[in-house]
């Protein structure tokens, strides 16, 4: 597929095909545009945000598409039909879905999928754990594949009294652990309520874990493995700033054994932990380089039309100043915005770092008209 998509509306070319930064000495950055058409779709699944993605056989060095079928989760989901200039229609919105693409899928196309046994698209899980409150739902965040378990972080959301279109809060974290080949079902997973959502205080924001994971192991393609398990969260302060915890693999599902970053050391108590650094989103990565070095993709401040790397020595710092991969221009019509940038390492190719972004509205309605807005963006870093 050509920039922009042939089956919507020109106006979002720039919001699709942002010209690259000027190129810095060690990588340059230009569209992946086969990766953003896999999400041009025209009926059923029709856009998301809150992109991850697994390589199934857990290793998340470079050139998994050509090793395992990889699985998508995805949160805020449009189900329904898309015209070919881009309109929406009989459509339904539903909390969370995932997909599963194939290996060597960009050939072979992803398969989405959501619960669809009611009269109405349905999300794949709802909130069912002890905590839970009729009308919470989930929004996902990270996870991670250990041996044969898919373990997922998602985010327990509740409405409160924010204004139109921001009246929803975190209420808590939940762990769900299914057997990775499925079925990616409620019914199949086991679901606890997690201590990794921490209430605002005076002193500092609310704060999660769950924002990025990565798998510094043997297993997962580490290129200097320490055998750990790094859990990256968010400390959402005005300016949000990132936290670490960390785990051996056979702990992950034991809270217990789970260790916060304070500043100088492991923790066991959760209230220590330390933030390492700042402008980032609620959503990341934390990527392993060859070199033995870290990089963090993020969103610049959030929401913000910048993609972002800050480079490290160890996973938890110091890390580097921000350097812009990629500066989105505003799209030609009002209120669009983009966030949480990540990277995607497994379904990279070696010597490179595939990454996706986040498009979305405020006006919620231009989802309809527009439908090209809300799906994921992708772009790509090559080392030189």
């Amino acid at each position: 597929m050509l920039c922009p998509s042939k089956s919507f509306l020109a106006i979002f070319a720039l919001v699709s095909c942002a010209a690259p930064v000027a190129a810095q000495s060690s990588y340059t950055v230009a569209t992946a545009p086969e990766w953003t058409s896999l999400f041009d779709t025209t009926s059923g699944w029709s856009g998301a945000d809150g992109i991850f993605s697994f390589g199934l056989d857990g290793n998340d060095s470079p050139g998994g598409l050509h090793r395992a079928g990889s699985l998508f989760v995805f949160s805020d989901t449009f189900i329904g039909d898309v015209s070919p200039s881009g309109v929406r229609s009989n459509t339904t919105m539903i909390n969370n879905s995932m997909g599963f693409l194939p290996s060597n899928g960009l050939s072979q196309g992803m398969r989405f999928f959501w619960d669809d046994h009611g009269s109405q698209p349905q999300s794949i899980v709802t909130p069912h754990t002890p905590l839970s409150q009729p009308g919470d739902w989930y929004w996902f965040a990270d996870g991670v594949v250990i041996g044969d378990q898919f373990h997922l972080l998602a985010m327990r959301m509740e409405h409160n009294n924010g204004p139109p279109g921001w009246n929803f809060a975190r209420a808590g974290m939940t762990l769900f652990t299914l057997n990775k080949n499925g079925p990616y079902t409620r019914a199949a997973a086991t679901e606890v309520d997690t201590p990794l959502s921490i209430p605002e205080s005076s002193a500092r924001g609310a704060s999660f874990f769950g924002a990025g994971i990565m798998a510094n192991t043997v297993e997962a393609g580490a290129p200097f493995p320490d055998g750990y398990i790094y859990v990256y969260g968010s400390q959402e302060d005005q300016v949000k700033k990132l936290l670490l915890a960390r785990v051996l693999p056979q702990d992950f599902e034991n809270f217990s054994a789970w260790r916060y970053w304070d500043g100088t050391g492991w923790s066991t108590d959760i209230q220590s932990r330390a933030t390492l650094t700042g402008r980032i989103s609620n959503e990341l990565s934390v990527t392993p380089l060859p070199d033995g070095r870290f990089a963090l993709i993020f969103s610049l401040d959030t929401l913000s039309n910048k993609v972002a790397m800050k480079i490290a020595p160890t996973p938890w710092g110091p890390f580097g100043n921000a350097e812009i991969l990629w500066d989105i221009p505003a799209a030609p019509i009002p209120n669009v915005f983009t966030y949480n940038a990540k990277a995607h390492p497994h379904l990279s190719e070696p010597g490179e770092l595939l990454i996706s972004y986040n498009v979305n509205t405020f006006e919620f309605w231009d989802h309809f008209a527009y439908a090209d807005i809300y799906r994921p963006r992708f772009i790509k870093l090559t080392w030189q």
